[in-house]
């Protein structure tokens, strides 16, 4: 059987006019049902008549209808359920009237993992998703040994600021030993508690040279292998140049020994 929680509320911002509206929240008794619910509105009367009907959760427009008739209704599901709706009668100001779901706070890291250079600063965030607002923060460092909660302004490094919406953890000069690792954000409303967690990975200063440094190592080792290359390379070469530099010599003194044969010849013939 569906428990029903009904509330008479007075109709927010309202001119005379306007009506009363009854609204309930109802859900289910199995865990199945429990995770869906059913938002009404009634109106008790209306001097104009009803065009249509408008549910919001928070400032946002969720559901819109242009139905008559002084009831309308809202199935709401999942996990993002929670929040404060409204529902409106249609024209303006025929009746108006809020509800709010509570559930349990939902803290979320907005980034997972954070990556900084040693002696940065870096800024860890959660926010919260939840009705009611979260009432307080806490951080704290993972560790085996037992979770070291963090205290604002500790060791003039760490310092928390936080809103009932989101929370940050400041440090700065990163220290590259004693601060990478698993940093929790716990969040605490009248309904319950939640964690998210943030793992920070702190690097070397020397890490943004390393990929130049291996470029560089890269260069020289081929500059070495085309030096090594080029200096076994040129003895064969000044051989192959002797060689080829000593034929025609031989060959133009062969043809000057034909030439003065043959001027002997001619003197004698003659």
């Amino acid at each position: 059987m569906a428990a029903v929680l009904f509330a008479l509320l007075r109709a927010g911002g309202a001119s005379a006019a306007a009506g009363t509206v009854t609204t309930s929240v109802q859900s289910g008794d199995s865990w199945v049902q429990a995770l869906a619910l059913l938002l009404t509105c009634t109106l008790n009367t209306s001097a104009a008549g009803v065009t249509g009907h408008r549910w919001l959760k928070g400032k946002e427009v969720v559901k819109e209808d242009q139905l008559q008739g002084l009831h309308t209704e809202h199935n709401v599901t999942g996990d993002d359920r929670f929040g404060k709706y409204s529902c409106l009668f249609l024209p303006k100001d025929t009746g108006e009237a809020t509800l709010t779901v509570d559930g349990p706070p939902r803290i979320k890291a907005v980034k997972k993992s954070e990556h900084a250079n040693e002696g940065d600063s870096v800024t860890l965030l959660c926010k919260s998703e939840s009705f009611p607002s979260v009432t307080a923060w806490v951080w704290y460092k993972v560790a085996d040994s037992g979770d070291q909660v963090i205290q604002n302004g500790s060791q003039s490094r760490f310092f928390i600021s936080h809103s009932e919406a989101q929370s940050e953890l400041h440090i700065k000069d990163l220290d590259l030993t004693s601060d990478p690792g698993e940093y929790a954000c716990n969040g605490t409303s009248l309904q319950g508690t939640d964690t998210a967690v943030v793992t920070l990975r702190v690097r070397s200063r020397l890490a943004a040279l390393w990929p130049f440094l291996g470029i560089v190592a890269e260069v020289l080792v081929l500059v070495t292998v085309i030096f090594i290359y080029e200096k076994r390379r040129k003895p064969d070469e000044v051989l192959d140049d002797e060689d080829a530099g000593a034929a025609p010599l031989k060959s133009s003194g062969h043809h000057v020994n034909d030439d003065k044969g043959k001027n002997v010849r001619q003197r004698n013939a003659s």
